[in-house]
C-alpha cells in the first residue's frame, strides 16, 4: 500500500513540476560596439528564443490582460531609450474567440540604451520578463537575464 501512494505521489509531482512551465526561453544580448562614450547612446541586438510549442505575448499586447515581453535594464548608470519590440503573429488559444498576437521561436529586438556617464568597464545586465503560454495553457511570468559586456571610456 505504501509503494501505491508513494508511486502515485511521485506521479503527481511530476506532473506538477511538468506544468509549472516549458522550457523558458533563450536569452542573448550583443551591442553594435565593443565600447562608446560616457553618457553616449548604444545600441545592440536582444535575440529571445521560445521552445518548440511555447510563446510569449507581444509588445503591446493585443489584450489587457495578456503579459507582454518586456525589457528593462538591471546595470546601474545605462537607461533603455527604446526597445523596438517585433509585431507577433496570430494565434488561437483553445476556448479563445479570437486570436492573440505571440512571439514564437526566435524574435530580435533592436534596443537603444544611454550609457553611463562613469567610465570603466561593464557587464550590461538586461532582465526579459514574460509569460510563457503553449496552445491550452499560460504558466506563471518568469524572468530571464542577459549580459554583454561594453567599456565606457572617454575619447583619447
Amino acid at each position: 500500500m505504501n509503494r501505491i501512494v508513494l508511486s502515485v505521489s511521485s506521479l503527481v509531482l511530476a506532473a506538477a513540476a511538468f506544468g509549472q512551465g516549458g522550457t523558458p526561453p533563450t536569452a542573448t544580448l550583443k551591442f553594435d560596439k565593443p565600447s562608446a562614450v560616457p553618457g553616449a547612446t548604444v545600441t545592440g541586438t536582444l535575440t529571445l528564443t521560445f521552445a518548440e510549442g511555447l510563446h510569449g505575448y507581444q509588445n503591446p499586447p493585443s489584450d489587457e490582460f495578456q503579459i507582454p515581453v518586456k525589457i528593462e535594464v538591471v546595470e546601474k548608470g545605462f537607461t533603455l531609450v527604446k526597445a523596438s519590440y517585433p509585431k507577433g503573429v496570430d494565434f488561437s488559444m483553445a476556448g479563445e474567440t479570437k486570436p492573440a498576437k505571440v512571439y514564437q521561436g526566435k524574435i530580435t529586438i533592436p534596443i537603444t540604451l544611454k550609457a553611463a556617464t562613469k567610465p570603466g568597464t561593464y557587464n550590461v545586465n538586461i532582465r526579459v520578463n514574460y509569460q510563457e503560454c503553449n496552445a491550452n495553457s499560460c504558466f506563471p511570468p518568469g524572468v530571464v537575464v542577459v549580459k554583454d559586456a561594453l567599456k565606457v571610456a572617454k575619447k583619447s
